[in-house]
């Protein structure tokens, strides 16, 4: 299988964007089937056979295509995909909810790309259709909060480190909390997924200086409160020195 260069110059020629747009377009047909009633682990068969038609060569993450993790407390869960077993006990209910994490490959190049589905009223939301429950739509608006203060705020110059510092920053005064087991918020786009570099404290390297892409995905929840959120996109710099959603 041909390597995916994932320099800068190679996404933005659109060497990921296959794989990225494949579970796009897997999310949105699972959030269309996916019914209460139906268990994490036949969630996560809906997705990883939606991904498989859709041309997906296999799953870089571990061997896991969508980590997938619902319900009250189990949401906000933070697990490696080494460790990651989905559970045929977690049931959805009518008014639920579930964060799909997909690991594609297409041509060799990784798509990266988790959304939380929204159940309520036993119907699955994905956005752009908001959820309107308060618990669920403070949730889903601090999410996309965090990801359009990324793309106004960061440049080729900032550091890793201050993307981590500024989110953090922002989680904390609005009373959320980043539930990531390592607590970072994102990573660079490798061939290999041992050499991913992330957006963590004490990582000085700039985002364009280290030339790849890069993805945003905070895992959060409200202090106190049972339901996590996650909301992950892969991002590129153009010409203009502005990132841009792939």
């Amino acid at each position: 299988m041909e390597k995916c260069l994932a320099n800068n110059n190679g996404c933005l020629s659109g060497k990921h964007q296959p794989a990225q747009s494949l579970a796009r377009k897997a999310m949105e047909q699972v959030a269309a089937e996916i019914k209460p009633g139906m268990s994490e682990a036949q969630v996560k068969a809906l997705a990883e056979e939606k991904m498989s038609v859709l041309g997906s060569e296999g799953w870089w993450y571990h061997n896991v295509g969508a980590l997938v993790l619902a319900g009250k407390g189990r949401s906000k869960l933070s697990v490696s995909g080494r460790d990651y077993r989905a559970s045929e006990e977690v049931i959805l209910g009518e008014n639920d909810l579930v964060s799909l994490d997909f690991s594609p490959i297409v041509n060799g190049c990784w798509g990266d790309y988790a959304r939380t589905i929204y159940m309520e009223d036993g119907h699955g939301k994905l956005e752009p259709e908001a959820p309107t429950g308060d618990e669920f739509a403070e949730g889903y608006e601090m999410e996309l909060r965090l990801h359009r203060e990324l793309v106004e705020w960061v440049r080729p110059e900032t550091t890793y480190e201050e993307v981590s510092e500024h989110m953090s920053r922002i989680l904390s005064e609005e009373g959320f909390e980043n539930m990531d087991f390592h607590g970072n918020f994102g990573h660079s786009i490798e061939d290999e997924p041992g050499d991913r570099i992330y957006l963590e404290p004490g990582n000085k390297k700039t985002l364009g200086g280290h030339g790849k892409p890069f993805t945003f995905e905070p895992h959060i929840a409200k202090i106190g409160k049972e339901w996590g959120f996650k909301r992950e996109q892969i991002y590129v710099f153009g010409e203009d020195g502005r990132i841009r959603p792939l």
